[in-house]
C-alpha cells in the first residue's frame, strides 16, 4: 500500500487541501472491485454525487465491459476512512494490460468520487500512485477543470506532462414542442433530422419503439453487435441488459423494419427531467439513410412529449447536435507518462485505439519517436 503526503494548494482562491498522510489502494481484480461497490456508493452519498451515475461503480464496470480494457479504481483513504475514489480503465491486448490508462470520458465525467473542490488533488494522488508501478507508463485524463487550475495542482507542462484545454457541448435544452425544436435549429440540421426521417418512413415503413423491455433490448443489441461500430463484446451488452433489468431509471428505445430486422437502438437513463444518452448502435449497412440522425429525431420528439427538459449526451455530443449544446465549462486533456521500454511497444498498439483517445490528440506516436 502506497503512502502519499498531500501538500496544501497555494495561490489564487483555491481551497486548502489539508496536508496529511493519505494511503492509496489500487483495485484491478473484478472480485475486489465488486466488493468495493457498497463502499463507493456510501462515499457518493456522503459527497452528494448519488445522482451522478457516471461515478456509480456498477454502471462504470458495465460501460467498460470490453475485451480491450479493464476497470481500475484507486481508493484514497485519510486516517483509515475512504475519502475519494478515482476511476480508470486500462487498455488491454489479448487480455494483458498494456500499462496505458485512461480516466474520465470525453467531457471529463466519470472520474472522481469525493469532495468536488479537491477533485484535481485526488487525481494527482491517484496518478502518482499508478506511475510508481513499473508496468505503468502512460495515463491520459479528461478533467472538468481549466488549464490554469490543472497547472496549479499537477505542476507545469513538460515533455512528460502535457495539457490541452477545450470546451465541449453536451447538454441540449429542449423546446416545448418538437416543431419548435426543429425551428430553433439551422436548415442543414433540420434537413438531417426531419427530411431523412420522412424519407426512411416513406421508403421502408420503419417502426419506432420508444420503450424496449430488457430482454427485447438485449436481442436488438446482439443482433446489431456485428453490424455496428465500435465492435463490442457480448458481455458489454449483457451488462447493459442487467442495468435495464435492475435499474428503473435506465431505458432503451429502438427502430426496426416491418419484418423485425433491427436498424438502431438508443439507450441511457432519465433523472430529474434530464435524459442522459450514453449508447447508440446503428446498422452500418444503412449508412446512406443516416440512421443516427433519424433515431435522434425520434428520440427528441419522444422526450419532448414526455416533458423532459434537457438531453445530456454523456461524453459529449455528435457534430449534428453539438453546435446547439451548452458546454459544461472548460475541460482539460492531460497526458502523463514516463520513458521506459514498454513505451516503445506502445507504438504497435496506439494506432488501434479509438480515435477520440487523447493518445491521438496529443500525438503520442511522435512523442515516443523523440
Amino acid at each position: 500500500m502506497d503512502i502519499d503526503r498531500a501538500t496544501p494548494e497555494t495561490g489564487g482562491d483555491a481551497p486548502l487541501f489539508e496536508s496529511c498522510e493519505r494511503t492509496t489502494e489500487v483495485l484491478i481484480e473484478k472480485r475486489k472491485l465488486r466488493s468495493a461497490v457498497p463502499l463507493i456508493h456510501e462515499l457518493r452519498l456522503r459527497c452528494g454525487q448519488q445522482d451522478d451515475l457516471t461515478t456509480d461503480l456498477q454502471y462504470f464496470m458495465a460501460s467498460n465491459a470490453l475485451s480491450d480494457r479493464r476497470v481500475v479504481a484507486v481508493l484514497i483513504r485519510r486516517r483509515q476512512q475512504l475519502e475519494a475514489c478515482v476511476l480508470f480503465v486500462e487498455h488491454c491486448r489479448f487480455g494483458l494490460g498494456l500499462g496505458l490508462f485512461r480516466g474520465g470520458d470525453g467531457s471529463g465525467e466519470g472520474l472522481v468520487v469525493g469532495p468536488r473542490r479537491f477533485h484535481l488533488q485526488y487525481v494527482h494522488l491517484a496518478t502518482q500512485s499508478l506511475l510508481r508501478d513499473w508496468r505503468v507508463h502512460g495515463i491520459s485524463l479528461a478533467v472538468n477543470s481549466s488549464l490554469e487550475q490543472c497547472l496549479q495542482v499537477l505542476g507545469p507542462q513538460s515533455k512528460y506532462r502535457m495539457f490541452s484545454e477545450r470546451s465541449m457541448g453536451r447538454t441540449l435544452r429542449l423546446e416545448s414542442t418538437y416543431q419548435a425544436m426543429l425551428g430553433a435549429m439551422g436548415p442543414r440540421t433540420r434537413r438531417s433530422l426531419a427530411a431523412k426521417r420522412r424519407q426512411l418512413e416513406a421508403r421502408a415503413q420503419v417502426l419506432f419503439l420508444p420503450s424496449l423491455e430488457p430482454g427485447q433490448a438485449l436481442e436488438a443489441m446482439l443482433r446489431l453487435r456485428r453490424r455496428s461500430r465500435p465492435l463490442r463484446s457480448a458481455g458489454f451488452h449483457r451488462a447493459r441488459y442487467t442495468l435495464l433489468r435492475d435499474r428503473g431509471e435506465f431505458f432503451c428505445m429502438g427502430m426496426r423494419l416491418p419484418d423485425g430486422a433491427w436498424l438502431s437502438i438508443l439507450s441511457g437513463w432519465r433523472q430529474d427531467r434530464v435524459t442522459h444518452i450514453d449508447l447508440q448502435m446503428n446498422d452500418l449497412h444503412y449508412k446512406k439513410e443516416s440512421l443516427s440522425a433519424v433515431m435522434r429525431a425520434y428520440m427528441l420528439e419522444h422526450e419532448i412529449a414526455s416533458r423532459q427538459q434537457f438531453i445530456n449526451f454523456v461524453g459529449g455530443s455528435s457534430l449534428l447536435l453539438g453546435r446547439y449544446c451548452q458546454p459544461a465549462g472548460p475541460s482539460t486533456d492531460i497526458f502523463l507518462w514516463r520513458p521506459c521500454l514498454r513505451a516503445t511497444l506502445a507504438k504497435l498498439v496506439t494506432p488501434r485505439m479509438k480515435q477520440e483517445s487523447i493518445y491521438t490528440r496529443v500525438g503520442l506516436l511522435g512523442l515516443l519517436e523523440n
